[in-house]
């Protein structure tokens, strides 16, 4: 691993302070990732061995073997590739501020956060919350980081660095000024909209997981309902709680469009492609704090889709005091071009 790696992490641990309320882990890339989300792994539209540890939604397009086109470099020439990517890590937290993903550190440095409270009604709303966490992104292009012998133009590049703080962000304590970012919302605020979750949480189990249960993209699944895209919750348990933050949390980054979608055809020679409207299929998960986890409904693997039920193996993966705060790596499908450009 590079050594501005270590050294970045170095500088983190040193310029923040520890705190009683928070705490979490690093995560170790060799013990913490899933790898096997990775797959399935196609390369030349060969399904490489060791696929059937990941999944991927019916329907799914896979590049074809040979791949040709215009890129804003030039004109690219090679071999298709699809596979999941481990690319960011998100922390879901009860504590202002607390870095879980970092070791379990404080960044507040005396900083009050904007909206620090939980479990009290929303003053501009008549909907009791119950629950409520802020949320962290990192971005971690960890096959980059590890050097990992892929073409550039099929990974992140970039170093370890902090994406987002919802901490500092006024609308994610506020339904009312959150509107504005997602005014679709008033089209699911009827009870059909639960009926829709319960139907997309089905379409999400093993064997039913479909590319089209991306259109239901108001549906957290099995989590519930994405709207409204903030840290207000009706209030379930910790687990599918903290899994309904991650996911609102990376949908509302693309509906402000710092999100992009590295998959479909559109992605081959546009590594990234501009998607205010998350399409839930293009992402799976993992626990990395405080228990990583083997879904026996998922066929023993450890990763999810987002919006499928964690009945499996959501016991036992929340305690008092050391697990009640979650880091959660994120895995995007990429499908691209892996050859040669020749400039125009």
């Amino acid at each position: 691993m590079r050594n501005k790696l270590l050294t970045t992490l170095c500088t983190i641990v040193i310029s923040t302070t520890a705190s009683a309320n928070c705490v979490g882990k690093f995560v170790n890339p060799f013990t913490d990732i899933c790898w096997g989300c990775m797959f399935p792994f196609y390369i030349a539209g060969i399904d490489l061995p060791l696929s059937s540890r990941g999944e991927q939604p019916g329907g799914s397009f896979v590049a074809p073997p040979v791949c040709a086109g215009n890129t804003i470099f030039g004109y690219k020439i090679g071999i298709g590739m699809d596979y999941y990517e481990p690319n960011k890590i998100v922390d879901v937290t009860r504590t202002p501020y607390c870095m879980v993903g970092l070791g379990g550190v404080d960044f507040s440095m005396g900083v009050a956060s904007l909206y620090n409270r939980q479990g009290e009604a929303t003053a501009n709303s008549n909907v009791k919350v119950n629950n409520y966490y802020h949320a962290h992104t990192y971005i971690n292009p960890i096959l980059a980081l590890l050097e990992v012998p892929i073409d550039t133009a099929c990974s992140s590049l970039g170093d370890f660095e902090i994406g987002y703080l919802t901490e500092l962000d006024p609308l994610w304590n506020n339904d009312s000024m959150t509107f504005w970012l997602n005014p679709d919302a008033v089209l699911y605020a009827n009870p059909g909209t639960l009926v829709t979750a319960a139907m997309d949480c089905v379409s999400n189990l093993p064997g039913a997981w479909n590319i089209s249960s991306g259109l239901a993209y108001w549906s957290a699944g099995c989590q519930g309902v994405m709207y409204p895209l903030d840290g207000n919750l009706p209030g379930s348990n910790p687990i599918d709680d903290s899994i309904l933050t991650m996911q609102r949390v990376m949908s509302k980054l693309h509906r402000q469009l710092l999100e992009y979608s590295t998959a479909g055809p559109t992605a081959m020679f546009a590594p990234i492609v501009p998607q205010p409207i998350m399409n839930k299929t293009e992402y799976k998960y993992s626990m990395v704090y405080p228990i990583t986890f083997d879904d026996p409904f998922s066929g023993g693997k450890c990763c999810s889709p987002f919006g499928r039920t964690t009945a499996g193996w959501a016991p036992g993966h929340t305690f008092p005091t050391m697990g009640e705060d979650f880091t959660y790596h994120i895995y995007q499908r990429r499908d691209c071009c892996s050859g040669i450009t020749i400039p125009y």
